[in-house]
């Protein structure tokens, strides 16, 4: 465990970010649930439509109707997050910003699936066949790249490759 402490302008920063991307999440599955979205809507032609759809699954549908076999990692998930952030507030910047999208995600995420039993998709994309999605997995699978290039630039700075 880090000798140094969480940090006000840490906890700051890491709450704007997950509660940026939760309340974007929020706002946007609002408005995807209302009358807006009753039948399908081209945004940009042969790029993009918001369809309304509920996923009970995970990803691409994967165990749908699961429950709490889905909802119960995505809280660990959360938690654990949260935990490593507390232990490690020395973390890079990249790290820092993944943990809190990752964060604000999965609770947009998880907030549906325990209040509904499914998740509020919206958001799909026409010039490939690929899931329907939302803002939470946006801000999720971003999380997991700004994580990744935060591990990158660490591995990098400890092996020479990268400039402090």
């Amino acid at each position: 465990m880090s000798t140094q402490r969480w940090k006000g302008k840490d906890a700051l920063s890491t709450g704007l970010i997950a509660g940026a991307a939760l309340c974007l999440d929020r706002l946007s599955k609002g408005w995807a649930a209302g009358p807006a979205l009753q039948s399908p809507m081209v945004a940009i032609p042969g790029v993009l439509r918001w369809r309304y759809a509920e996923n009970t699954g995970a990803a691409f549908s994967f165990l749908r109707d699961a429950g709490a076999l889905l909802w119960a990692p995505t809280a660990l998930i959360i938690g654990a997050a949260l935990i490593w952030l507390i232990r490690h507030p020395a973390c890079g910047g990249w790290m820092r910003v993944g943990l809190s999208l990752l964060i604000g995600g999965g609770l947009g995420n998880l907030i549906d699936r325990i209040a509904f039993g499914y998740v509020i998709d919206f958001i799909e994309v026409l010039f490939v066949r690929f899931a329907i999605f939302n803002v939470a997995d946006i801000a999720v699978v971003c999380g997991v790249g700004c994580m990744m290039i935060g591990i990158l630039r660490t591995e990098g700075k400890a092996r020479g490759f990268v400039s402090r």
